[in-house]
């Protein structure tokens, strides 16, 4: 009887061999128009979510990123003919994370790497392991352009071109750091034409001043990192361990090249010395702390850095039993 009533309601019944077939669905409002219907206000508020999606989300991630490069070499500019290969790859290390690179630790909150943490760690630790090697080599060398790369390369990489003090606007830390480049430059030119014609000049039994004080301060800035990282071990909570891994990659790096450098300058010195296998095992560890980039940070991975940081700093301070400072 109920079906006698649906096909009253609907007409007559269908003809022998008919199929009984349901009326179509009406068609739902796609996405498109739901979006179009919002009110005014929900149209802004997801204008600007998507806004801040792109700017911070996939411009950010694009300009940012931890991405050490080992096989970093000087340019013929940076490393003239008799000029030292440690200055030169400081200039080209400069170079790399200035002007080839976005340099993320001064940018301020509106700029699409201004939320970051790990890449403006693993720079500005990376720039002041460099810091420290140009400062080691000044102080041992005369030669007013080193002296001036040492004072350029103090500034702190979180100065920005506008500040909240007096003068409120500076030379940015890239401008002093390409001014510190510039000053590298210049110092090996001067190196190079005092040398020239002298093909010997540079070959010692024993390592330059220059070279031991700043393979000493690397030494310093390697177990300074390993030490941080220990700390943060042993109490978790005084910070992130991303972050601290991202600053440990930063300082590995910059003492793996710049202690490439030192190697090519002494290379003399360091067939001598029998520690060539130590300078080996240096480099080794500390080019496999740098390569440490877990999908997720645990703290097993700033045990396996920290652990490659103590056996190079091991190592440097063998090898600077033979050259005392």
């Amino acid at each position: 009887m109920a079906g006698e009533a649906w096909w009253k309601r609907k007409g007559a019944p269908p003809a022998a061999g008919e199929s009984l077939a349901l009326a179509p669905a009406a068609p739902q409002a796609g996405l498109l128009a739901r979006l179009t219907s919002l009110p005014r206000w929900a149209k802004i508020l997801l204008a600007v979510l998507l806004l801040l999606i792109v700017w911070y989300g996939v411009i950010g991630t694009m300009r940012s990123g931890i991405r050490p490069d080992l096989s970093l070499r000087p340019s013929e500019v940076q490393l003239p003919v008799g000029g030292s290969v440690t200055a030169a790859m400081a200039a080209r290390i400069i170079e790399h994370e200035v002007d080839e690179r976005a340099f993320t630790p001064n940018d301020p909150f509106f700029f699409p790497t201004g939320f970051a943490r790990r890449t403006p760690a693993y720079q500005a630790r990376l720039i002041g392991t460099v810091a420290v090697a140009v400062s080691g080599l000044s102080e041992r060398t005369e030669g007013a352009e080193l002296r001036r790369a040492a004072n350029s390369l103090a500034t702190p990489p979180e100065k920005w071109w506008l500040r909240s003090t007096w003068p409120p606007i500076g030379p940015s830390a890239e401008r002093q750091y390409r001014r510190a480049a510039e000053a590298l430059i210049a110092h090996n030119e001067a190196l190079g034409a005092s040398r020239r014609g002298d093909p010997n000049s540079s070959v010692h039994s024993r390592m330059d001043p220059a070279s031991v004080a700043a393979l000493s301060v690397l030494a310093d800035a390697v177990e300074a990192e390993a030490a941080r990282g220990d700390r943060m071990l042993r109490n978790p909570s005084s910070g992130s361990i991303s972050v601290q891994l991202a600053g440990a990659r930063g300082t590995a790096t910059a003492a793996a090249l710049m202690m490439r450098g030192l190697r090519d300058d002494n290379a003399a010195a360091i067939r001598i010395s029998g520690k060539a296998a130590r300078w080996g095992e240096a480099l080794d560890a500390l080019d496999t702390a740098a390569s440490v980039s877990p999908l997720v940070t645990r703290e097993a991975d700033l045990v396996t850095i920290g652990y490659s940081l103590l056996i190079a700093g091991n190592a440097m301070r063998d090898i600077l039993q033979v050259n005392p400072s």
